[in-house]
């Protein structure tokens, strides 16, 4: 055969992008599942399968390819975040209290105060708020996924972290303007020092994502 000078290319079969939408299933719960089991840095990893399995930019997501993603209506458990709320917002995370224990952030999961929400992707991915902070700075799902994959270890970890939002998200200390005023311990030179409340609402509202994706998925019987 004459060489054409062309490359061979693989047009993938849709069964083998749906083997590899099962895939990034698979691995999503396993880390949701290690998230729970207090392993928080798997809300890393959480992060580039959801990117993987729905962001359309210069790639296309699996859903899309799989012409699934138009149809869903995804699930959402936040609350509305009011314009007067003069406090932070993390509708998707709350905090865990337990008398005589370290308080802690945890995913709301389907226990939060609203019932679930079904919404088209768009409102899901960008327009619904997941962070508001007092100094008006904001977060989508979009931007919370980008910063955890792009920035800070999901797929790449860069020396700076450039998002001011998920600044204030991962970094600062929620409720308080004062990181001193978070919690008050005693360390082991029996002084009193301070602490923040980990791990910061970032992670919970990530563990959250995915648990909204994975009912999506499963109530839609995709997987």
């Amino acid at each position: 055969m004459p060489n054409t000078g062309k490359s061979k290319v693989w047009v993938r079969p849709r069964e083998e992008l749906e083997q590899a939408l099962k895939d990034q299933v698979t691995f999503m719960r396993s880390s949701c599942e290690a998230y729970d089991k207090g392993q928080h840095a798997e809300a890393v990893r959480l992060a580039t399968s959801i990117f993987m399995m729905v962001h359309d930019g210069s790639q296309r997501s699996l859903l899309t390819q799989l012409s699934l993603r138009s149809g869903l209506r995804f699930s959402s458990y936040a609350t509305p975040i009011p314009e007067s709320n003069m406090l932070p917002d993390e509708p998707l995370a709350m905090m865990h209290v337990v008398a005589g224990a370290t308080s802690s952030w945890v995913p709301i999961l389907d226990e939060g105060p609203v019932p679930e929400k079904k919404l088209q992707f768009h409102d899901w991915w960008e327009k619904e708020l997941i962070f508001r902070a007092p100094s008006g700075v904001s977060m989508n799902r979009r931007r919370l996924v980008f910063a955890l994959r792009n920035q800070d270890g999901g797929g790449h970890f860069d020396p700076q972290l450039t998002d001011e939002a998920y600044v204030e998200f991962s970094r600062v200390p929620v409720w308080f303007e004062n990181p001193e005023e978070m919690t008050v311990m005693t360390n082991q030179g029996g002084k009193p020092g301070y602490s923040p409340i980990r791990p910061f609402p970032h992670l919970p509202t990530m563990r959250q994502i995915a648990f909204e994706l994975d009912r999506t998925l499963t109530l839609a019987g995709i997987v």
